[in-house]
């Protein structure tokens, strides 16, 4: 049965059909928001926080993942999407727009695992849209997907078993985005295998300085050989145009990795932007402890526990892990991880996060490819 919600009321409609339907009958389409927020003071806590949408399954499913004291508090959440897809409430996680494209209130309720905040998420640059990314395997479209990201300042209050902290813009930083397309699922039973991808690196990395954002999403497949760049300055709210403006077309990597780790940990390096005028950039960056693993959501799946998947009317899980475990930090990790990062240009400090995987086959980073723990797990081959 189709039904109306709010949003139908208002002259936003882009297809044929009522707010709580999308245009693609694809169950993979979904239109997700992550946010990650850093301690940016002491360099040691990271609280990662995504929202998502799967029409098409009835799915509304939440995360959140708090790193802090040696630790990662996790926590995942699912809901039936109907009749409530305007909501963005997923059990005791809800995100309030107070501002489009500037300011959030994201509120976690008491719940089991002992994770509790009240937070306003304030972007402090334009938020930058990527390049539409398009792939196809086996003949299908796996990847139709747009995504904007923002960069911002974080303000309100936190707590976890053992954990307390008041949060102020001018020591927790963040990073968010909002996606919605098409993007793979996990393989269902009796689907065909997928291909493996062609890349073989990737990185994903919101940085701010003080004076302008920078973002970019980039695939090598070998070194030196890209197959996807979305890259992009972004200026202050309300400041006119300027430098920030000029087109990001190329980046060279020269990174550094903590060698003897059971995962890839980055240590730091250099980045170096070409833009479209010829002139080159260059961006230093140190690596700081703070890093929240994305599988902890959900990512990848999680014992049985797979994003965009049907579980039930109303779902939750959470758990806490040592990231003082070796034996297991190689399945932690296995889904890339927001990892908190220092950045110096000209002067300027910043921070950001760099979410970054290194596969199998990759030429210039075998110290980022350690072997797998013979206590790894089947499903995590």
């Amino acid at each position: 049965m189709v039904r109306l919600t709010p949003p139908d009321e208002y002259f936003t409609h882009q297809v044929s059909y009522p707010h709580a339907m999308v245009g693609s009958s694809d169950p993979s389409w979904r239109e997700r928001y992550w946010i990650s927020i850093q301690d940016v003071e002491n360099k040691d806590t990271v609280l990662s926080i995504g929202l998502g949408q799967y029409p098409n399954q009835d799915v509304q499913e939440a995360f959140v993942a708090l790193s802090c004291n040696g630790k990662q508090h996790n926590l995942r959440l699912s809901r039936a999407l109907a009749p409530e897809s305007h909501v963005m409430k997923v059990g005791p996680l809800t995100i309030e727009v107070i501002k489009p494209l500037e300011e959030l209130r994201l509120v976690l309720e008491p719940n089991p695992s002992g994770i509790e905040f009240d937070i306003t998420w304030s972007g402090r640059m334009e938020p930058t849209l990527e390049g539409r990314h398009f792939q196809v395997s086996r003949s299908k479209v796996t990847y139709d997907a747009v995504r904007y990201v923002q960069v911002g300042r974080a303000a309100g209050s936190l707590t976890a078993p053992d954990y307390a902290a008041t949060l102020t813009p001018e020591t927790w930083w963040g990073e968010r985005d909002h996606s919605w397309g098409t993007r793979p699922l996990p393989r269902a039973q009796g689907a065909p295998p997928g291909e493996r991808p062609e890349w073989k690196m990737l990185m994903f990395c919101p940085l701010q300085l003080p004076d302008f954002g920078l973002h970019f999403y980039y695939y090598e497949a070998e070194p030196g050989r890209p197959v996807h760049l979305s890259a992009a300055f972004s200026r202050p709210i309300g400041a006119p145009e300027g430098d920030q403006d000029e087109l990001i077309v190329g980046v060279d990597h020269d990174l550094r990795w903590v060698e003897g780790a059971p995962a890839a940990t980055l240590a730091g390096g250099r980045i170096t932007l070409t833009l479209d005028s010829g002139k080159k950039l260059e961006f230093e960056l140190t690596a700081h402890p703070g890093r929240a693993h994305l599988r902890g959501g959900g990512y990848e799946g999680w014992n049985g526990w797979y994003q965009g998947h049907w579980k039930g009317e109303n779902s939750l899980e959470h758990e806490v892990w040592d990231l003082d475990d070796k034996d297991n930090f190689y399945r932690y990790a296995k889904a890339g991880s927001d990892h908190l990062v220092e950045v110096r240009h000209n002067g300027q400090v910043g921070y950001g996060v760099m979410e970054y995987m290194v596969l199998p086959g990759y030429a210039r980073y075998p110290e980022a490819i350690p072997p797998k723990p013979a206590k790894a797990k089947a499903s995590d081959e």
